[in-house]
């Protein structure tokens, strides 16, 4: 099922259509119906909310917000200008989803500085490209893919060009990202804890 319209009424229309379902059930005494359709419609966000954090692998995977990410992205508000943009490779909430949830906003939050690419699962530009009922916008990719290709490369493959391209054609200073030694090549190491590290990019 489709709907028309802006991003909005997207959104908006699945929750008018699961009211007026809820209401003839009602009117028809189907209590227990009612209950169950309401219920059924946001079990999957909770089961999937409570399953991620009580678990009895919890302590082997990386949670949504690893320990010492808030001292690190404190340290790069103190030693970084307003204006700066930070490149990360912190997409993903978590890394053994099939499908990236991009609702992952802690790194521009705890840095308070422009991020390159960080949590697009609710732009409009994702929530223009989902499918109610057919594809969830959580399954939608970031929309400018050779920005996020020219991002993520520095993390995964690092070069001298790749990290000049960042900072020349996207105005990047600063890399937040995990421990990633191969940076300190092409990078100047700034702030390191046991989770999570701050690179400073060579001026233009």
């Amino acid at each position: 099922m489709e709907f028309g319209g802006g991003a909005l009424v997207r959104v908006v229309m699945p929750y008018l259509v699961l009211g007026v379902a809820a209401l003839l059930l009602w009117r028809r005494g189907s209590v227990l119906a009612v209950v169950a359709v309401l219920a059924g419609y946001a079990l999957p966000g909770s089961v999937r909310d409570v399953v991620a954090h009580v678990n009895p692998w919890a302590e082997r995977r990386e949670r949504s917000i690893p320990k010492g990410a808030l001292e690190a992205g404190r340290w790069l508000r103190a030693h970084s200008a307003p204006g700066d943009v930070v490149a990360t490779n912190l997409h993903c909430r978590y890394d053994w989803w099939q499908v990236c949830d991009s609702r992952h906003f802690w790194v521009s939050g705890f840095t308070e500085r422009r991020v390159l690419v960080e949590g697009w699962a609710y732009a409009e530009s994702t929530l223009s490209r989902a499918r109610p009922f057919v594809r969830s916008y959580l399954a939608e990719p970031f929309v400018d893919r050779a920005r996020l290709a020219a991002n993520d490369v520095v993390f995964e493959a690092p070069t001298s060009e790749n990290v000049r391209t960042l900072a020349q054609k996207y105005g990047v200073k600063w890399l937040f990202t995990g421990i990633n030694p191969a940076l300190e090549k092409f990078a100047q190491l700034r702030f390191r804890n046991a989770t999570s590290s701050v690179y400073r990019l060579p001026e233009r």
